[in-house]
């Protein structure tokens, strides 16, 4: 042993409560650490998409065009979805025909539904996606404005194409 470990030891002898409270203070912020990260890893980190897609049935035949807003959970804890939509200005575009609303989204899952194209209306400006879970909090998507505005528009040049 080299002197100075020699030196630490005799003064934690001769100083036993002020060691058990240093050891304490090192412990216990190592322990408070720990669970501060892992509940940082276990809370919901939510991912909300918007994409425009469609479906393939077993006949092969393609559905509709469909604008599929997604939600991922790609943390540990679950959460509750209770409703989903799309925000145009201030008023909130409810889906009246979702599928599996309201459900648990776990960990690590996903979960969409869809509108079908042809029945938004063109003249609207929609700005995100949104899910809402059942406590209220919404999580959005980014920015739909210019997805959306640049598909009416393609699909008003293959209207004129096809005249």
């Amino acid at each position: 042993m080299r002197w100075r470990d020699i030196e630490m030891i005799t003064w934690m002898k001769e100083n036993p409560a002020l060691s058990t409270a240093i050891y304490g203070a090192v412990v216990s912020s190592v322990a408070l650490g720990w669970n501060i990260y892992k509940y940082l890893q276990e809370k919901p980190r939510i991912n909300v998409d918007v994409k425009f897609g469609g479906v393939v049935y077993e006949s092969g035949k393609m559905s509709e065009n469909l604008l599929i807003v997604s939600i991922i959970n790609k943390g540990g804890k679950s959460i509750y979805l209770s409703s989903m939509g799309l925000r145009s200005g201030n008023d909130d575009l409810l889906n009246l025909h979702t599928i599996g609303l309201p459900c648990e989204l776990k960990g690590g899952c996903s979960h969409s539904e869809w509108f079908e194209v042809k029945k938004l209306k063109r003249d609207r400006q929609y700005d995100f996606g949104w899910y809402k879970d059942a406590t209220g909090k919404m999580y959005k998507s980014k920015s739909i404005k210019k997805k959306v505005q640049n598909y009416f528009n393609s699909e008003k040049k293959e209207q004129v194409k096809e005249k």
